[in-house]
């Protein structure tokens, strides 16, 4: 699970280490919620994608 998660921080462009000031978590945490905001973004697309196709009703 570490290794996703440090994984998911380097495509967004974070670093490992923890901000040091106030000026460097402000934008830290916006920068992990714009990215955790566009992954359950995606995955509710893919969801809803996979419902319509499930949906048998509709064949």
């Amino acid at each position: 699970m570490a290794s996703v998660v440090a994984e998911f921080f380097g495509i967004m462009g974070l670093s490992s280490y923890a901000p040091q000031t106030l000026g460097e978590l402000i934008p830290y945490l916006l920068t992990v919620f714009v990215g955790v905001a566009l992954v359950s973004g995606v995955f509710r697309v893919i969801g809803r994608l996979v419902e319509l196709l499930m949906d048998f009703r509709r064949w």
